[in-house]
């Protein structure tokens, strides 16, 4: 069963082209059988061809440049030159070059980090088969191609970002109260933003007091109470009051 996901088209070439132009795709991936996996895949997408394959992102980056493909399929986690610095350079060499990231996360780190650049799509690597040629054909189209369960957090995060737009909150802050909304302790949050223990303490302790609450469970009721309100203005949690 191919599973469910979510795109948006943007088309920019007629059926006639695409049907009659060859997908040129580079595969990267750092394990051997995933690579294998890859390719028997994209076997099922008549008119395409993996025009080279690589295991990090020097060689990556390379591939790119030499053979000028149409689609670059990318492991999110590579050794050598950084997935997010292939996307950028790769770009930068072959402006028309779109990008299916491949990926075995979809936590908000990861998704935050590369919606930022330019990617045509982020696929898990869980799906089916037939998911990735499905993938494939739709990015070529013109699609912005995403797993189900990214594009349920992507959607959730957009809404977040617009809800916690308001200047109550500094961006710091923003990003702490998104990482409490995971779930994620003190430590974690520290870990996730490379900060210090007792800093992330300091930043809640001011979040808590904008918010008139006195703990990290008041100020998740909060984000939750408070995050389909336009802006986020503060409401008292059990009584407390608010800032000015």
């Amino acid at each position: 069963m191919v599973p469910a996901t979510l795109y948006t088209m943007s088309a920019t070439r007629s059926t006639g082209e695409t049907e009659a132009s060859t997908i040129r795709v580079v595969v990267v991936d750092d394990h051997p059988l995933v690579l294998k996996g890859i390719k028997s895949a994209l076997s099922r997408v008549v008119g395409l061809s993996v025009v080279a394959e690589a295991t990090d992102g020097d060689d990556a980056l390379r591939a790119v440049i030499d053979h000028k493909p149409d689609l670059l399929i990318l492991d999110i986690n590579l050794p050598g030159l950084p997935s997010e610095q292939v996307v950028l350079l790769g770009h930068q060499q072959h402006p028309e070059l779109k990008t299916l990231i491949l990926s075995a996360y979809d936590d908000e780190a990861y998704l935050r980090r590369f919606s930022q650049l330019p990617i045509s799509g982020y696929m898990l690597k869980d799906e089916a088969p037939e998911g990735l040629a499905q993938a494939v054909r739709a990015i070529h189209q013109g699609a912005i191609w995403y797993s189900h369960s990214v594009a349920k957090r992507i959607l959730a995060m957009n809404r977040l970002d617009r809800e916690l737009g308001s200047s109550l909150f500094s961006d710091r802050e923003k990003e702490l109260l998104r990482l409490l909304t995971t779930g994620l302790s003190n430590q974690g949050v520290a870990g996730r933003l490379n900060l210090a223990r007792q800093t992330v303490s300091n930043l809640f302790s001011n979040i808590y007091q904008k918010m008139g609450v006195s703990n990290r469970i008041q100020a998740a009721i909060w984000v939750r109470e408070n995050q389909l309100r336009s802006g986020l203005h503060p409401r008292p949690v059990n009584g407390t009051s608010t800032l000015d």
